[in-house]
């Protein structure tokens, strides 16, 4: 992951609300929860060896971070696209947890200047 993307691109963000800021604001956290709802399985996945199932929400949960601009939850993700790639290296799940709360964080902040 580049560590000059920011956990939240506001103005991605901005251009994604079409002048409506609180209803995406709203939206980011629908998807920061059901997000977090997927979360409590990868373990398990990690686990039993499904990943092709861990690849498909990962695979959702970027599509998700690109159109709020969560730049770095989107450049995690796609590391992690390449065949086998999970299978070798596994995925960290704890280093993802931190990058969701950075970019929830940002949503907040954001939410708060122009909400």
């Amino acid at each position: 992951m580049k560590e000059e993307l920011l956990p939240m691109n506001p103005v991605n963000f901005a251009k994604m609300a079409h002048g409506d800021p609180a209803g995406l604001v709203e939206m980011a956290f629908d998807y920061f929860n059901e997000t977090r709802r997927l979360m409590t399985g990868w373990m398990a996945m990690l686990e039993a060896g499904n990943f092709n199932r861990l690849r498909d929400d990962l695979h959702r949960c970027k599509g998700g971070a690109s159109l709020f601009g969560l730049e770095r939850i989107v450049s995690l993700l796609g590391d992690c696209e390449s065949p086998h790639l999970l299978e070798k290296q596994g995925f960290d799940i704890a280093a993802f947890e931190r990058e969701l709360s950075a970019a929830e964080i940002a949503v907040v902040g954001m939410a708060e200047a122009v909400c």
